[in-house]
């Protein structure tokens, strides 16, 4: 019997220790898993044509989840109180994706991210200066949570002290996704679906009545080709997705860094070597994190027509998760695939942002921080160590990677 006959995503070993289980996959490209309902692919090359696909493979409510992991009663109640969420970035399709992401694309072109890069390297330094002189830290804690949250508190326009509400609104948005959680937290985040609307609602309309140089304001005062702006369902929708994809992934890539630098001395070296003014190996090197450990392990697509792919007929209205974590790995396009290489050539290919017309509106930005924090953390620190105590475990979740915590020791360099 097969590995991946014997075991699913679902299974914590799997979500664990991925890699042997993407390998089994990659012998069968398009693999239906019958314990889970879903078609996986799991190759680089097959996995671009889904992605560009948009006609034969539909992103329109294909991270909804009722239909495989329904919310018990007391959650679908509470939700149902809320604003209802619309389609419109990641679980969009043209025409109406491309009228949103047209109105959302100019605060994350590059030269808007490029205006954010000192204001980042102050966010990256103050967190730094709070522990460096320690000797140790929790990473996930002290490092990678803080600089997201307050990167996208300031780009929003909130106060910075409103910002740890961000970590417990993303965290309940993005944990019954992962379809591993009990019904008793499904309540909870729930409850913390309707806080987080009830706070942004209250901060869009004070942005109609007095607008500010912020993203909130821009999401306020956008308006289509027609004249037309978001209505409150889509500003919501944006916020949420914004709020998700602008802490969440980048705190799990953070952490998931620290640790492959701990365990690949030799790349860590080749990363303080370089020129300071030089961050050239440490955006590779954060390419390098997204290809290996992707925050984002997989999303779905919803086959919106009868198909067939790489010899596997896949019917209408199925569903096919995308493993961008599989394609990452994938040695008929990466040599030396699961090794660490500052200097790989291709690997800004990876899709840990995805592709075509889906790849990640924030994909800018986040390279951003995790450039500048890797850079500037190896420049602070020295003789980088796992502490005691570690047992290096993950967040429990199908669609998403992150460490639970990561406790290390250093000795301060400034």
């Amino acid at each position: 019997m097969s590995l991946i006959s014997e075991k699913s995503l679902a299974d914590l070993d799997v979500q664990e220790c991925p890699v042997e289980y993407y390998r089994a996959l990659q012998e069968q490209p398009i693999y239906f898993d019958e314990r889970l309902g879903f078609y996986i692919c799991s190759t680089y090359h097959l996995m671009r044509q889904i992605l560009r696909d948009t006609d034969t493979f539909s992103s329109v409510g294909s991270q909804t989840l009722d239909d495989i992991s329904p919310p018990p009663p007391e959650a679908a109640a509470i939700r149902a109180k809320a604003v209802p969420m619309v389609n419109t970035l990641v679980t969009n399709d043209p025409p109406s994706h491309t009228r949103i992401r047209t109105m959302m694309d100019d605060p994350f072109r590059p030269r808007s991210i490029d205006r954010m890069r000192d204001p980042i390297r102050e966010i990256v330094t103050e967190t730094i200066d709070g522990f460096v002189h320690a000797g140790k830290c929790d990473v996930v804690g002290e490092f990678a949570v803080p600089i997201p949250i307050t990167v996208i508190a300031d780009l929003l326009g909130v106060s910075r002290d409103d910002a740890p509400k961000f970590k417990a609104w993303s965290d309940a948005a993005v944990e019954p996704l992962g379809m591993m959680i009990s019904d008793e937290r499904q309540v909870v985040c729930a409850e913390l679906f309707v806080e987080f609307q009830e706070y942004f609602i209250r901060e869009l309309e004070e942005r109609k009545v007095k607008p500010r140089d912020d993203l909130l304001t821009h999401v306020v005062q956008s308006v289509d080709e027609g004249g037309e702006p978001l209505n409150l369902p889509e500003m919501l929708s944006i916020c949420s997705q914004i709020l998700v994809a602008g802490n969440e992934t980048t705190t799990n890539a953070l952490a998931a860094g620290v640790q492959l630098l701990i365990e690949n001395p030799a790349q860590l070296k080749q990363l303080v070597e370089g020129d300071d003014a030089d961050y050239r190996r440490a955006r590779t090197f954060a390419n390098e994190v997204l290809r290996l450990e992707s925050p984002v392990q997989g999303l779905f697509r919803i086959v919106a027509r009868d198909t067939e792919l790489n010899g596997v007929a896949l019917p209408k209205g199925s569903r096919i998760m995308v493993r961008f974590a599989a394609a990452n790995r994938d040695p008929e396009k990466y040599s030396a695939p699961d090794q660490l290489d500052v200097r790989r050539h291709n690997a800004g290919t990876h899709l840990g942002f995805g592709a075509g017309i889906h790849h990640c509106l924030g994909a800018n930005l986040a390279r951003e921080e995790l450039t500048q924090a890797f850079h500037i953390l190896v420049r602070r620190t020295r003789n980088l160590a796992f502490a005691e105590g570690n047992d290096f475990s993950h967040h429990p979740n199908m669609l998403l990677r992150g460490l639970r915590r990561l406790e290390v020791t250093f000795e301060a360099i400034s």
